[in-house]
């Protein structure tokens, strides 16, 4: 599986039908705004086709941001 061979060891990558409200997520490292990468954080709201959710997560410090399910990894 070509996906699979492209995780790097210890990444928990996120899988559409696993994003749900309530659920804690780190947005992944190298996100491209580097400000939030390995921040942690919970999710508040999911929206768009659930094939592919973004999802609203509250960060760490407060702030709410809006994510593409696949730049998240579960915690």
């Amino acid at each position: 599986m070509l996906l699979a061979s492209n995780l790097e060891i210890g990444q928990n990558l996120m899988q559409s039908h696993e994003a749900h409200t309530g659920i804690t997520v780190r947005v992944t490292e190298g996100h491209w705004k580097s400000r939030f990468s390995g921040m942690r954080g919970t999710v508040e709201h999911k929206w768009g086709h659930p094939d592919h959710p973004a999802l609203d997560v509250r960060l760490e410090d407060g702030r709410l941001e809006l994510f593409w399910f696949h730049e998240l990894d579960k915690v």
